[in-house]
C-alpha cells in the first residue's frame, strides 16, 4: 500500500506566501479602481490648459472622453483633464478617472502610473493668487492656473542654465567634417595597410593567429 507524503510549510514559508499574494490583490485592486487603460492612447501634450469653467467645458466637448468611456468599467468617472506632467515641465490633456481628493497639491498625470494623482512637487496651497484648498476633484485643476505656469517656469529656469553653462553648445557638440585631403590620406593610409597584410604569407599568418590564441 503506498503511503501519501504531506509536504509540510513551515508556518513562517506560509505567512509570507499569504502576504505576497494578498499584495498582489491589493495592487490589482488600486489599480483598478484609479485607472483605465484605454486613458494611456488619450494623452496628448499641449501649450495651455484651460482657466475656467467656460473654456474646460469647451476643450471636453472638444476632447469627447465620453467616446472612449466603453472601454473602462467605470466609464461615468473618464472625464477630461488638463493638467501638469509629472516633472513638471508639460501640460497634459487626457480622459482619465477623476479623483476626489489632490491634497492641497497640482494635479498631474503619471504616464507610468497611468492615473491623474497629486504632484508632491508643487504645492498649490502657496501661491499667492487662487491658491489651491486642500481637497479638491481633479477635474476642476483649472481653478488653479499657476500649476500650469509651474511648467513654463521651469522651462525657462532650464534652458537658462543651459546657456549660462555653455554658450555656445553647438559649437562643442558639432564635429568638424573632415577636407578632401584628409580623406585621400587615410584612404591611402587603409591601402597600404592592407596591401602589407596580403603580403604576409598564408603559413605564417597562421602562425601569427595561433600563437595569439595560445597566448590568451
Amino acid at each position: 500500500m503506498l503511503k501519501t507524503r504531506v509536504l509540510k510549510v513551515h508556518p513562517c514559508l506560509r505567512i509570507l506566501m499569504m502576504c505576497i499574494i494578498l499584495h498582489g490583490k491589493a495592487k490589482t485592486l488600486v489599480a483598478g479602481s484609479n485607472s483605465c487603460e484605454i486613458t494611456r492612447s488619450t494623452v496628448r501634450v499641449v501649450n495651455g490648459c484651460p482657466d475656467s469653467e467656460e473654456s474646460s467645458i469647451e476643450a471636453a466637448e472638444r476632447k469627447n472622453c465620453s467616446a472612449y468611456a466603453n472601454y473602462c468599467d467605470e466609464p461615468e468617472r473618464l472625464l477630461y483633464h488638463c493638467v501638469i506632467n509629472e516633472y513638471v515641465n508639460q501640460t497634459l490633456e487626457v480622459c482619465a478617472y477623476v479623483q476626489n481628493k489632490v491634497l492641497g497639491k497640482c494635479t498631474s498625470y503619471s504616464i507610468s502610473g497611468n492615473v491623474v494623482q497629486a504632484n508632491l512637487r508643487a504645492d498649490c496651497t502657496e501661491f499667492k493668487e487662487n491658491s489651491c484648498s486642500h481637497f479638491y476633484r481633479s477635474d476642476v485643476a483649472y481653478n488653479y492656473p499657476g500649476c500650469y505656469q509651474l511648467t513654463k517656469k521651469i522651462t525657462i529656469a532650464s534652458n537658462n542654465s543651459m546657456s549660462s553653462r555653455d554658450p555656445d553648445t553647438t559649437a562643442v557638440f558639432t564635429k568638424p567634417s573632415p577636407n578632401k585631403h584628409e580623406v585621400a590620406g587615410k584612404e591611402e593610409k587603409m591601402n597600404t595597410n592592407t596591401a602589407t597584410i596580403a603580403k604576409i604569407p598564408p603559413l605564417l599568418f597562421v602562425t601569427i593567429i595561433d600563437l595569439i590564441v595560445f597566448a590568451v
